[in-house]
């Protein structure tokens, strides 16, 4: 068996490959599947045990798509609503899913169809590097630490991990060096959604709303019960007045700090394809960096407390969650920006205001501004009034490296801009980009990524431009 040394230990090189995927979240099965589709060797290295990053694992599932995005996230939710006979698709651009029909139609589509070696908990441990080229991954699972090596390697790991031990450079967060705050998701199970709405509309004063929000998420209550009739995406949010009621009424119910945290977004749930659970997208945890695995432990367990105490006050006084339970909670935190590696061309908040299109674009998107604020209190929402904008080529390959792409939430661009691109249909397409350029250079038999011939490129990634 062939060994690389590292420090002195001889390392078994256990694959070869023609692309290595570090990550097999949303970017990480773009890439895999576009990848295998056009004939590579593609080996995925993915430390959850299952596929999808937080449209599975992290429970961020609900969709949101344009409606340009005619690729693999569309592909995706197409059979998902084929499997389980619904018709949410066509609702988009906001597509509830259900995450554990998800992980298993990911493995079909990048194991079985797209024939993806895929690893799981496995995670990227070292980078041997020559000059200006990555030439294996070092990854340790239960096998303890092994060698992959390939001629591409596409960092899909969100925080930018495979890129970050390889040297390459990169920003992280805004000028004080925070992100926007995280959110720990979860689902709770057995709720009557139509009491809730029959009370909303009963008592319109009573759910009332304080915080801004998207125009396509101020719904009413008739307009939530026609979408969720008809596989459609139904949004409640807010309750702040309702919360403020609730606790005056019942003093002592909340303490201090729950009651802060509750009013710092209030209450926001959404349909799920199941008709009786909904999925809570209310928890923040405010002056969060991500670089620091002390830190993402003890976000993990504020996220279960703030889901603890919001829980507790949904079913004690929310109108058709009194036989609810929690259903589970996300087994990943909701990670909204941490890492960003440096391209040829970081991709900016003035490129995504001014719909810029780009000569070598290769995904487009549609998406605005939505800054999560860093105490945690606020969002900053910014909507496009219509059009388009479109990320260049040059924002998915590592200024550092030549046989190196970055793909997903840590591809190259500033603090405002990533707010704007990072949903998970979005991160699938610029996955999807980065495997597609990887089989032309293949099939070309070049090595450097900027070797690309833009044009075939563009026209082989129309679904998504």
């Amino acid at each position: 068996m062939e060994h690389v040394e590292v420090s002195g230990l001889k390392i078994p090189v256990a694959e070869e490959a023609d692309l290595f995927v570090a990550g097999g979240g949303s970017a990480g099965v773009g890439a895999a599947i576009a990848a295998g589709r056009l004939g590579l060797k593609t080996f995925v290295a993915e430390r959850m045990f299952a596929l999808g990053g937080m449209m599975t694992s992290g429970l961020m599932s609900k969709i949101a798509i344009s409606a340009s995005n005619h690729g693999i996230a569309e592909e995706l939710l197409g059979r998902l609503d084929a499997h389980q006979k619904s018709d949410f698709l066509s609702g988009r651009h906001e597509v509830p899913i259900d995450p554990e029909l998800a992980k298993w139609m990911l493995d079909k589509m990048v194991i079985d169809e797209a024939g993806a070696g895929v690893r799981f908990g496995t995670t990227i441990t070292g980078v041997i590097r020559e000059g200006r080229n990555i030439k294996c991954a070092i990854v340790d699972s239960i096998n303890g630490l092994e060698a992959v090596k390939a001629k591409y390697y596409a960092d899909c790991t969100g925080d930018g991990q495979l890129s970050f031990k390889a040297g390459a450079s990169y920003v992280a967060g805004n000028e004080q060096g925070y992100s926007s705050s995280p959110t720990l998701m979860f689902r709770i199970a057995n709720v009557d959604i139509e009491k809730l709405i029959a009370e909303m509309e009963s008592h319109p004063g009573v759910y009332k709303s304080e915080q801004d929000t998207y125009s396509n998420h101020k719904i009413s209550p008739a307009q939530n019960r026609k979408n969720i009739a008809g596989d459609k995406y139904a949004h409640f949010a807010d309750f702040i007045p309702f919360i403020r009621q609730k606790q005056k009424e019942n003093p002592g119910f909340l303490n201090e700090w729950e009651l802060e945290m509750m009013l710092q977004r209030g209450l926001i749930f959404m349909n799920q394809p199941q008709g009786n659970h909904v999925l809570v997208n209310s928890t923040r945890i405010p002056y969060f960096k991500g670089n620091d695995s002390k830190e993402l432990g003890d976000a993990m367990v504020a996220g279960r407390k703030q889901v603890a105490a919001t829980f507790r006050f949904m079913k004690a006084f929310v109108p058709g969650f009194e036989n609810s339970f929690i259903m589970d909670t996300g087994s990943m935190l909701g990670i909204r920006e941490s890492r960003r590696i440096n391209g040829d061309y970081i991709f900016t908040g003035d490129d995504v205001n001014k719909l810029r299109r780009f000569e070598d674009g290769v995904v487009s998107n549609f998406g605005g501004v939505e800054i999560h604020s860093v105490d945690g209190k606020s969002t900053d929402i910014k909507e496009l009034q219509g059009g388009f904008y479109t990320v260049p080529y040059r924002s998915i390959i590592a200024k550092d490296f030549d046989n190196l792409y970055i793909a997903g939430r840590c591809f190259s661009a500033s603090h405002t801009a990533l707010s704007a691109a990072r949903n998970i249909a979005y991160c699938m397409a610029l996955g999807q980009a980065a495997g597609t350029a990887a089989a032309q250079l293949l099939h070309r038999n070049r090595d450097n990524v900027r070797d690309i011939d833009i044009k075939p490129l563009q026209k082989d990634l129309e679904p998504v431009i």
